[in-house]
This record gives structure tokens, C-alpha cells and sequence, in this order.
């Protein structure tokens, strides 16, 4: 297996607002993002990205952007 890692970021100050908003987010949360090497020597990170969050959990729009979800991959 190449070289992998899972970074892990959450924050209460946003997390929470969200978790209220929809209790289902608490499956995502705290954010997470896979870094991994691919086979031709690249980085890759792949992430949820915050309209991903809002369909999924059918929050208002923008409103996993405020709360510092990834805009886009």
C-alpha cells in the first residue's frame, strides 16, 4: 500500500451549528481528508466537499461553506 494518511479537522464553533441544523452531518463530521501517494508518484486528497455535505444532509446552501468545509476538491 503507498504511503496514506487521514487528516482529521472539526471545530465545535462549526460542527455544532450544523449537527442542529441536521443531526445526520455528525456522520461526516469531524471533516476528513484521505492523502495519499497514487502509483505515478502524484498526492492525492480527496475530500467530501461542502455542497456534497448539503445534499446529503439537506442543509441550506452555503451553509457547510460558512462552517469550513472544503469548496471544492
Amino acid at each position: 500500500m503507498p504511503p496514506t494518511q487521514v487528516l482529521i479537522h472539526g471545530n465545535v464553533k462549526w460542527g455544532t451549528p450544523l449537527m442542529l441544523a441536521a443531526p445526520s452531518v455528525a456522520l461526516d463530521l469531524p471533516l476528513r481528508v484521505l492523502v495519499r501517494d497514487d502509483c505515478q508518484g502524484s498526492t492525492r486528497a480527496s475530500f467530501h466537499t461542502a455542497a456534497e455535505l448539503e445534499s446529503a444532509h439537506s442543509l441550506p446552501p452555503r451553509r457547510a461553506a460558512g462552517c469550513g468545509a472544503a469548496a471544492g476538491s
